[in-house]
């Protein structure tokens, strides 16, 4: 038996058309989201294993992590090898599994997932919308207008030339192997950033993300005392992001970088930091 879970690829298709498929995790989905576990059970005898069982097979689901996943069985109809189900799970959470189960006791058939991990919240906004030109594309839904010690950082993209697809952006937890402040949130953007095989956006005219920080959190230092972290890809470890040598540009030499220049401190003291890019990335603190 072989379990795999992943987002519906039409519904892909549909949003991120064009966007690079590294960005792209497997299952993009919230919590409370759905996506899709397909399950290839098959029988046979004499070491071969390509028919499939006669009768309807009931598969049960379990998951890891603190979520619980629904629905937690479903049935594999008779004569077929595989068969594909909508699920979802509701928590938040990294490295989540799935586990299919046919049969009982001794007999059983169990086998497990990729994993994937579930966000805080999944927006999508239109490519020409205008909230990305604003500044009130948050990754939460509402322009990241409250960070606190619940949500201590949330991501806007600024997007001047907007995007040849929708933009997907997501807030989720920070996974431990990265060296993320204690508590913080990781914010993904995916978009198609080209327009006919051309890039819309360089380094004299990038596309920017203010990470939004609660002084609960970013209070304790001065600007240039926070370094962003960064990945190109839906499941690269997070690096530091060096500074930008000019408020508004990205060095020749950078394909990112922390802009200190146009980076403060709101009224309220949470932290703006601002970072230049190119293409998809993920960002944290």
């Amino acid at each position: 038996m072989v379990v795999s879970a992943y987002s519906d690829p039409a519904f892909i298709a549909e949003r991120l058309g064009g966007a690079p498929a590294a960005a792209i995790p497997a299952v993009l989905a919230a919590q409370g989201d759905s996506f899709l576990v397909e399950v290839d059970l098959r029988a046979g005898t004499g070491g071969s294993l390509d028919a499939a069982y006669p009768s309807a097979q009931t598969v049960t689901f379990s998951a890891s992590g603190p979520g619980t996943l629904s629905p937690s069985s479903a049935t594999i109809p008779g004569g077929t090898t595989t068969a594909v189900f909508t699920v979802s799970y509701s928590a938040e959470a990294n490295g989540v599994a799935i586990t299919a189960t046919v049969g009982n006791g001794k007999k059983a058939i169990r086998a497990t997932s990729n994993t994937f991990d579930i966000t805080r919240f999944l927006e999508f906004v239109e490519g020409d919308s205008a909230a990305l030109r604003n500044g009130t594309a948050g990754a939460d839904g509402a322009a990241c207008t409250t960070v606190d010690r619940a949500t201590p950082l949330c991501g806007i993209v600024i997007l001047p030339r907007g995007a040849s697809s929708h933009v997907a952006l997501t807030l989720a937890e920070c996974r431990t192997t990265d060296a993320c402040l204690r508590g913080s949130l990781v914010t993904q953007m995916i978009a198609n950033l080209t327009a006919n095989g051309t890039n819309l956006y360089d380094r004299a005219n990038p596309a920017r993300m203010e990470l939004v920080c609660d002084k609960t959190m970013c209070g304790r230092a001065g600007v240039n005392g926070f370094t962003a972290l960064w990945s190109r890809t839906a499941f690269g470890a997070l690096t530091p992001v060096p500074a930008c040598s000019a408020k508004g540009v990205i060095d020749a030499t950078l394909e990112y970088c922390t802009d200190y220049r146009a980076s403060q401190r709101d009224n309220a003291g949470d932290l703006h930091l601002v970072v230049l890019f190119l293409d998809d990335v993920r960002g944290s603190i």
